[in-house]
């Protein structure tokens, strides 16, 4: 019963309007693109790729860059206090982003503008892309996020590049997290 009401309904709905002409044509796709098609299967493969390996571009050089960032993250997460680990990640960190900044190979101009081709922001871009990247920054992510590193700890050169790679806890001002830590040690 029920069965024969929809297909009454659709065959009404179907219908043309008294003195209407129906107008019958097939429909034709608007996306070019299919679920589980070669692009998406790929795709998924990448993301997988970069979740769970340290896959990296082979750079033997940005290779050393990049293990000791995520070393010096780790290790500033884990122990912010430490004046050591807080100058080790300075240091991975300006050494990762002057790696950055070469392959970016800008020309500054008289005003102080820098100007960029668009290869030279691809190469670079690529440069830092890799799933190792993710894991780098991810890492870095979490360390500024324990706050006592500021801009002024980074020289003048690497400033302006900085905050993309260590996110935005890095913008915050000079934190007390360590003198906090300190006083409830020295309470116990």
């Amino acid at each position: 019963m029920m069965r024969t009401a929809s297909i009454e309904t659709v065959s009404n709905l179907a219908a043309p309007a008294p003195g209407g002409v129906a107008v019958v044509a097939p429909l034709s796709p608007t996306v070019d693109m299919t679920f589980g098609g070669p692009e998406a299967k790929e795709f998924d493969r990448k993301a997988w790729l970069a979740q769970h390996t340290s896959q990296s571009d082979k750079n033997p050089k940005l290779d050393a860059l990049r293990m000791d960032a995520l070393q010096a993250a780790t290790a500033y997460k884990l122990s912010p206090c430490d004046k050591t680990m807080k100058q080790n990640l300075v240091d991975a960190l300006t050494a990762y982003t002057r790696a950055y900044v070469a392959k970016l190979d800008c020309k500054r101009q008289f005003w102080g503008a820098k100007i960029c081709t668009d290869k030279s922001l691809q190469e670079a871009a690529d440069s830092v892309g890799t799933p190792l990247d993710q894991r780098v920054k991810e890492a870095l992510f979490e360390a500024f996020e324990e706050k006592g590193i500021t801009k002024a700890d980074f020289p003048a050169d690497v400033r302006e590049e900085v905050p993309q790679f260590a996110g935005p806890a890095f913008w915050s001002d000079e934190s007390a997290v360590c003198r906090t830590r300190q006083a409830q040690r020295d309470r116990r």
